[in-house]
């Protein structure tokens, strides 16, 4: 198990790096199961279990769109 800390910064900086961009007016849920399947595979290529993911920022769907809204608006 992985400190709680090292995996949100993984998650933070997947974010950064993979969330720019996202359009608000696309199919949200869909683009969600999309980007979660994303950001579980490059966790689990890190040595980061689903479950130690979920651990650090909780429900994966609800964590990415918070940051999807966060982004600015485009589209």
């Amino acid at each position: 198990m992985r400190p709680k800390a090292e995996i949100e910064n993984f998650a933070s900086n997947w974010v950064a790096q993979n969330i720019r961009g996202v359009s608000r007016s696309v199919n949200l849920p869909h683009e969600l199961d999309s980007l979660a399947a994303w950001l579980t595979r490059d966790a689990r290529s890190q040595g980061i279990s689903g479950s130690d993911l979920n651990r650090a920022v909780g429900d994966i769907d609800d964590y990415l769109t918070e940051q999807i809204l966060r982004q600015p608006k485009t589209g």
